[in-house]
Formats: structure tokens, C-alpha cells, sequence
């Protein structure tokens, strides 16, 4: 089976592999993605098309006044949408990624030889990473990018998602200082994110 890592661009966009109008799409899409990275306005699109039963919110990002409101908003979406996908990265601007998965911070995404590790029906939990401050921003276009193709690398490397967490902050933190979207250099295995066994701490979200 074909392993689809969903990047939303765009919240506008952000449903259509989902959409009831477009049933055979939202069929295919059920059983082939298996990661999906939106911020809080993707991931209410995504949770109305999969029938959210629950109100969306409306708030703007940057009409939330703390780090709790946002993720109070966050978590019932994200685990609601968790029931169908099995890994949902919710990205949260400067404050970090929320990570919603049905199995413990230490289960890798995939095995020795690249194969995707199925994940039980339990109950989604969450996590919050928190993003490094960055003493200046240059550009803000290619950090979700970054982050997404760090990630995708650590995971299938087999790292813990701690891990993999850490090396998609780098990665977008890269972006972030570099002028174009894409950096000039990255980072090898020898960096500290990759050789850190713990990864980046976070706080789990009850």
C-alpha cells in the first residue's frame, strides 16, 4: 500500500481529499494518508469534511491570546480527525507542532527497512513540542516545507517521533534564517538534533 504524507498548502484546499463530494477520493484518501501536517485552520477544514460534530472555530491565529486557548481549540479537532488519520501534525506557528497520535512518543513511524508501522485503534494522545526561539527571522515561505521533509526523513530512518519532531524544527529553523525558501546548507546525522536519543521535550496534552 502507497504511505501518503498530506501537506495542506492552503485551508482553502485543505478538505478536497476528504470531501464527501467526491466520495471515491475520500475513500482512497481514508486509507492512504497517513500523515497530515495543517495549522489550526486546515485542520478545522479537514475535521467539517470528515463530520466534526462538534462547532468549528472561527478565531484567526493570531486572534488567540495564549498558547492554552489555542491548543484548547486544537485538541478536540485534531483528535477527532486522529480516528481516521493516524498521525496528525498540527502546526502552531511560532509556538511549535501539537502531535496526535494513538501510540506512545517512543513507537517509531516506520521499521528497519522502511515499512510502515501499523498503529492500534486506541485512544488519540497528544503532544506538544515547543519551537525554538530564533534570534531573527529572515523568511517565513519554505519553513512548513522544511519541516515536513525533516520529518519525513527521521521517520523513515525510523526514529521516535520525539526525534523526528526535533529534526523538522531544524529544519523549518533553516528556512526560517535563510533568504529564499529553500536554505542554501541543512545539517548531517552528526547534528544534535539527529544524535539526541530524547529528542525535543514536550508536554503531553490531556
Amino acid at each position: 500500500m502507497c504511505i501518503v504524507f498530506f501537506e495542506p498548502t492552503d485551508m482553502r484546499i485543505a478538505d478536497r481529499p476528504f470531501a464527501a463530494r467526491n466520495p471515491k477520493l475520500a475513500a482512497l484518501a481514508a486509507r492512504a494518508i497517513k500523515f497530515i501536517s495543517p495549522n489550526v485552520h486546515e485542520l478545522a477544514q479537514i475535521a467539517q469534511a470528515l463530520h466534526y460534530p462538534g462547532p468549528i472555530p472561527a478565531k484567526a491565529m493570531d486572534e488567540y491570546c495564549t498558547l492554552g486557548e489555542l491548543l484548547d481549540d486544537v485538541q478536540p479537532l485534531a483528535r477527532f480527525v486522529n480516528e481516521t488519520i493516524d498521525h496528525v501534525l498540527v502546526t502552531l506557528g511560532h509556538h511549535g507542532v501539537a502531535v496526535f497520535r494513538r501510540t506512545p512518543p517512543t513507537v517509531p513511524f516506520f521499521g528497519p527497512a522502511h515499512e510502515y508501522q501499523p498503529v492500534p485503534s486506541d485512544r488519540p494522545t497528544g503532544r506538544f513540542y515547543p519551537a525554538p526561539e530564533l534570534p531573527q527571522i529572515v523568511n517565513v515561505s519554505g519553513a512548513g516545507d522544511s519541516f515536513t521533509s525533516g520529518f519525513i526523513v527521521a521517520a523513515l530512518a525510523g526514529r521516535p517521533e520525539p526525534v523526528c519532531v526535533n529534526v523538522a524544527l531544524e529544519a523549518a529553523g533553516c528556512a526560517l534564517r535563510a533568504r529564499s525558501a529553500v536554505a542554501e546548507r541543512y545539517f548531517d546525522r552528526a547534528h544534535p538534533c539527529w544524535t539526541n536519543e530524547q529528542g525535543a521535550a514536550y508536554r503531553t496534552l490531556e
